[in-house]
Formats: C-alpha cells, structure tokens, sequence
C-alpha cells in the first residue's frame, strides 16, 4: 500500500457533502496513519479567503492546472483505492503556511 506525506497533491474521487455524488478532484494529503485511509483537504480553483483556507502561491510547481485554493475547513478521511493518482507536492514553505492555518483554526 503506497503511504503518502503531509502535502502530497493527489487526485482523489472526493464526496459531495450530500454523499450523493462523487467528483474527480485534486485534495492535499493532510494524515496518513499506515492504513487503507488517509485524511484530506480539497483544493478548487474557486476563489475563497476565510481563516480556513489557502491560495497556493506555487501551484504549477505543485502538479495544478489552475490557480488553486486549499479548503482546510473541509475536510475528510477517505479509502486510499479511490485515490486516482499523486500529482505532486506542495514546497516546504507552503506545507509550512498550510500548518499555520491548521493551528490558527484548531488552536485559537
């Protein structure tokens, strides 16, 4: 079973939050403990600047088609056989903003 890092851009079967439908979508790897699960943020092109979320500076770098923003504040543990394939990684000063605004929306 392949293990991923803090970081890692996958592209991802990720739910709707009726859990209706699926949509193919790049998520950022946020947990990986080892098992068939692993924890992620989705990431959309659609522009949103709440405490939760984060505008990739570096997104082509990163595998990204598009301009792309982390939506921290949604969140899901999904089954690694949806993964669809990893498209790259964020850079080591974007994984560090990215824990910045971990800690700013669960540790106030």
């Amino acid at each position: 079973m392949i293990a991923y890092e803090f970081g890692d851009i996958i592209l991802i079967g990720f739910p709707h939050t009726d859990l209706q439908n699926i949509s193919k979508r790049p998520a950022i790897v946020l947990y990986d403990s080892g098992d068939e699960d692993v924890l992620v943020a989705r990431t959309t092109a659609q522009e949103y600047v709440t405490e939760a979320d984060y505008k990739i500076v570096n997104w082509k770098a990163c595998g990204l088609i598009a301009e792309s923003y982390i939506r921290l504040g949604k969140q899901a543990t999904l089954e690694k056989k949806y993964i669809i394939k990893r498209l790259g990684t964020l850079d080591s000063n974007e994984i560090k903003n990215v824990r910045i605004v971990l800690q700013k929306i669960f540790l106030p």
